[in-house]
């Protein structure tokens, strides 16, 4: 470079000049050094003149609109490039001519000289506080914080170009040890610029060579925690000063002590090197981090928030001198609590070991089901809980890397497994009946998990004996419930040899010997077996049919009624709309009389035994939202991935056991969701705050329907007496582009704020209803009394149930078997660690065979005594089965008059529905008004039902079209 001209277009001002001259001085750093001219007023005639038809290059840096188009017309034609540095004001035009473009001109501009904040920045300001860079000399002002508004004015009118802002508070003095801060408004001695470079650096050469274990802030926010280090090493945790030869292995440790503490981790910043581009810091910090907002809108999202605005981060730099990395600060405060146990079920410390991706990859050339492969997995590590990974993980490595014995053997071997499970948890409990000829009649099971989850779940309880799922015949029963978070929950087992009152007898005087108690509420189909016993051995508890299976018969009772269409809406209507019972019975005996139907016996009998199944004589009662055993239908769902008509004794409790870990993990996934964060509120009622904090996810989202269909209510009529108030709340509800206004009574307590409406929501399921929190919201009740906040759906109880772990038959495949599995886990696993050099997979290799020959040389010695060892425990084991050789195997079990298939009654409804699917192509569905609050919660409500569907007259009017 020959020369440099500075040019000024105005008046002359020394703080330019300063800023002009660190420019050259670092332009000359890089081109060398360079003649210079002296700044002067001038044009494009006097620059063409000096440079012989203008420059190279030109650098404008005042923000003047002129200057930026002066210094675009100063350049040479062909290859001159103008560079705009300077931030002109938004109304400025830039004009020029076009030939000045034409004449292949540059132009270029830049923001900050192309550094970027988050990347460039932090050098900056390394390099200031080493006093490589000089800022002081570039400050023309120094003005108090009070007047922090002048600055602007003096960099506008371009009589300042940085200015410094000084506080009453003087800064921190230089000490190896932490200063704690000086109390508020307290004068302190002002340092000049020089003293206070000095006393930065000096800070940040203490920061280097500190000691000091954590660091973080001195005045903990309220919340923050620290996680408990009860089993960690000192030398597992992070503390200032620690050093590692490469940043992954800092990176891995901070990883490993997450895990170990409990909660993710995530990198934040990573800082590079502008010219090897190799990395020179990074800022790892916990993943709940931050407070983000969430663009979705809050009664659709369905992704929970958990940032938390969590400081826990370390900082590791790399140190150039001594050429490994040193964590410059550490903060190991929490603003959430963190749960080793919840973390194994974080996707952070999910994946799939080398081991677990061979056998799914053999598995799924195999043919073999997903659900299977993971099955078997869990089986191999001692349940889900050790695997690691959850089933869909599995999925989707498999759709990402893969492809987008007789009869008494059974009961004995069944019966060895019931006494292995009591020899692991004696909670564990199980009872078997017998004939008098010493076979097997009946078994009762439940896990030592199951019955501590009873205490909480125990409340209502849904009972169904339609399935049928083994060799045998022998009816499978299932006890369920509902779980803090919605979701069915298994309680008990039981394998029936008949269903007669006296087995449903005593089954349930085992159940209640094994739990304690009886269960408040029971609901079963109608077998009459089921009713008789439960009247006899369970007299306090309340029994109710599932009137899903009674509408589900109107086809095949009614079916053949001329008007069939009609009359299936009107006991629709009459069923679930009916406000007292009496409004119901008078309804019924209209409707009899309407369609003719004094001589229909069935419809005689449900009239007789309407208490045990129309929703209003359950009226105030809590049922925890069922009405039906669909909860046991769905179970037996989940059974039927796992078994079929063909399944042994043996498969069958083995795949409970498969079943019970699943349904822990599960109910374990959900409680660390929700201890990671919650979903946001659809609307600012501090009631719905209240909920959100107290509730699981799943059922705040029922509580978030409540609140979206309030803004569909309105307040239209009061009736006061003294403190008690009956309000008259009307929701609007649309049914065919047609409003209507549905009115509900809540009687409203203004002293003790206790309410009750007459949908009796908060009653059957412990969710308030949209009536009620419309009345609230009238009386401006901002908080609800703790009695409408159920410890039942809560996610704040520690429940006991928790702590303890299913049951896991570990001895159920020889004991070879089990020996090679974890020889072969221990070797995937030592491969895969070092898989990655040939070198140490060659000194694998060699291990391996000098292993193998060191073995084969110990076997040839120990052989004998290996042969002695192994008869003595063969006689040993057969020693412990002495009384359970005695029992036979069941007799063939008929059921009553039910075709034997998965469920009993599966060949008669599938019949009936292919009979409703023709004639559905003839005729559209009628639809009938349903306004009573329960019909969201019917599982019949969404059926289509054609005017002359199903039934025995269908049926007999099709044979008869065929013959014809």
């Amino acid at each position: 470079m020959k020369s440099i001209i500075t040019i000024e277009t105005e008046e002359e001002r020394e703080p330019y000049y300063k800023v002009m001259e660190e420019v050259i001085e670092r332009v000359e750093e890089a081109f060398g050094k360079c003649s210079k001219r002296k700044p002067f007023f001038g044009g494009d005639s006097v620059i063409a003149e000096m440079t012989n038809r203008g420059v190279d290059r030109s650098v404008e840096c005042t923000s003047s609109i002129q200057a930026m188009i002066s210094a675009f017309e100063y350049v040479h034609d062909g290859w001159g490039v103008a560079i705009l540095v300077g931030v002109p004001s938004k109304d400025d035009v830039f004009k020029t001519h076009p030939m000045n473009f034409l004449n292949e001109r540059t132009l270029k501009g830049t923001f900050y000289g192309n550094y970027k904040p988050r990347t460039d920045l932090p050098n900056v300001v390394e390099k200031y506080m080493k006093g490589e860079l000089e800022l002081e000399k570039f400050i023309t002002h120094t003005v108090p914080f009070p007047e922090i508004n002048k600055p602007f004015d003096l960099i506008l009118k371009g009589e300042s170009i940085s200015l410094q802002l000084r506080s009453n508070i003087a800064p921190p003095t230089t000490t190896n040890q932490p200063v704690p801060h000086s109390p508020p408004h307290t004068a302190q001695p002002v340092l000049n610029t020089s003293e206070w470079q000095n006393r930065k650096k000096n800070v940040f050469q203490a920061a280097q060579l500190s000691d000091v274990t954590d660091v973080g802030s001195d005045e903990m926010e309220l919340g923050d925690e620290l996680p408990d280090h009860g089993c960690l090493q000192e030398d597992e945790i992070p503390r200032v000063g620690m050093r590692f030869a490469q940043l992954k292995m800092a990176h891995d440790f901070y990883v490993t002590y997450a895990k170990k503490a409990g909660f993710a981790t995530k990198i934040r910043t990573t800082t590079f090197d502008k010219i090897t581009k190799a990395p020179i810091n990074q800022a790892i910090h916990c993943n709940r981090d931050g407070i983000r907002e969430s663009r979705v809108k809050a009664p659709t999202r369905k992704n929970t928030i958990s940032a938390a605005g969590c400081k826990a981060r370390i900082y590791v730099k790399f140190d150039k001198d001594v050429q490994d990395w040193v964590l410059l600060k550490v903060d190991l405060m929490h603003s959430h609590p963190c749960s080793p146990k919840k973390a194994v079920y974080y996707h952070e410390y999910r994946q799939l070991t080398m081991h677990a991706k061979c056998v799914i990859e053999d598995n799924d050339e195999a043919g073999i089901r997903p659900n299977k492969t993971f099955l078997a997995l869990s089986n191999e590590a001692g349940g889900p809980s050790n695997l690691g990974f959850s089933e869909k993980d599995l999925r989707n490595y498999i759709t990402v890397r893969l492809r987008t014995s007789n009869v008494n053997a059974d009961v004995r071997e069944m019966m060895r497994y019931f006494r292995r499970m009591k020899d692991i948890n004696p909670n564990f409990f199980y009872a078997v009946k017998l004939d008098d000829e010493c076979k097997f009649k009946s078994a009762v099971w439940v896990d030592a998990r199951c019955r501590a989850s009873y205490e909480y779940y125990g409340d209502v309880v849904s009972v169904d004996s339609t399935y049928s799922t083994n060799r045998h015949g022998l009816p499978f029963v299932s006890f369920v419930g509902v779980n803090h978070h919605g979701r069915s929950t298994l309680l008990g087992c039981v394998l029936l040899g008949n269903e007669e009152i006296r087995s449903y007898e005593w089954v349930f005087s085992q159940w209640v010997k094994c739990m304690g108690t009886a269960p408040k509420c029971i609901i079963t189909d109608q077998c009459r077996s089921l009713y008789r016993a439960i009247k006899n051995t369970l007299p306090d508890t309340r029994h109710r049919w599932c009137i899903w299976h009674i509408m589900n018969k109107l086809p095949s009772k009614l079916g053949g009624y001329r008007r069939y269409g009609a009359l299936y809406g009107d006991l629709n209507d009459i069923v679930w709309n009916s406000r007292t019972e009496e409004s119901f019975e008078d309804d019924w005996a209209d409707f009899i009389d309407e369609y003719n139907l004094h001589n229909n016996t069935w419809l005689s009998d449900l009239y007789d035994e309407r208490c045990m199944w129309v929703p209003i004589y359950f009226k105030g009662e809590f049922w925890a939202a069922m009405r039906n055993t669909q909860r046991s239908e769905s179970m037996h769902a989940f059974y039927g991935g796992y078994l079929h008509s063909k399944t042994s004794l043996v498969q069958f409790v083995h795949e409970y056991d498969n079943v019970l870990g699943v349904k822990e993990q599960r109910e374990l996934e959900d409680d660390a969701a929700d201890s990671r964060g919650v979903i946001p509120c659809a609307t600012t009622s501090p009631i719905e705050k209240q909920f959100q904090q107290e509730y699981t996810t799943s059922i705040f989202r029922d509580v978030q329907i409540e609140f979206v269909r309030k803004a569909n209510c309105r307040v239209s009529a009061v009736d006061e007496q003294g403190p008690l108030v009956c309000v008259k709340v009307e929701e609007e509800k649309l049914l065919n582009d047609t409003i209507l206004c549905v009115p509900y009574d809540v009687h409203f307590d203004r002293s003790t704020q206790e309410l009750r409406c007459e949908c009796n929501l908060f009653e059957s399921s412990g969710v308030l209803c949209c009536h009620c929190l419309e009345v609230f919201h009238s009386y401006k009740v901002y908080k609800v009394p703790s009695c409408y906040i159920l410890p039942r759906w809560s996610k704040k109880i520690k429940r006991k149930h928790t702590y303890v772990k299913s049951s896991h038959d570990v001895s159920r495949s020889d004991e070879s078997h089990v020996a090679f599995r974890g020889l072969c886990a221990h070797f995937y696993n030592v491969a895969q660690e070092f898989l990655g050099d040939d070198e140490e997979t060659a000194l694998l290799h060699v291990a391996l065979e000098e292993t193998r020959a060191k073995l084969a040389t110990h076997r040839a010695k120990k052989r004998s005594e290996n042969v002695a060892e192994t008869q003595t425990n063969i006689g040993s084991q057969s020693s412990n089965d002495v009384g359970v050789d005695d029992i036979q195997g069941p007799s063939k079990v008929t059921t009553k008059g039910r075709p034997k298939s998965k469920r009993l009654s599966y060949a008669l409804e599938k019949s009936i529905k292919n009979s409703r699917r023709r004639k559905q192509k003839n005729s559209p569905p009628v639809v009938r008004l349903q306004t009573f609050q329960d019909i969201n919660h019917c599982a019949v409500s969404g059926l289509n039902v054609p005017e002359q569907a199903g039934g025995f007259m269908s049926l007999l009017s099709s044979f008869n079209k065929k013959w014809d």
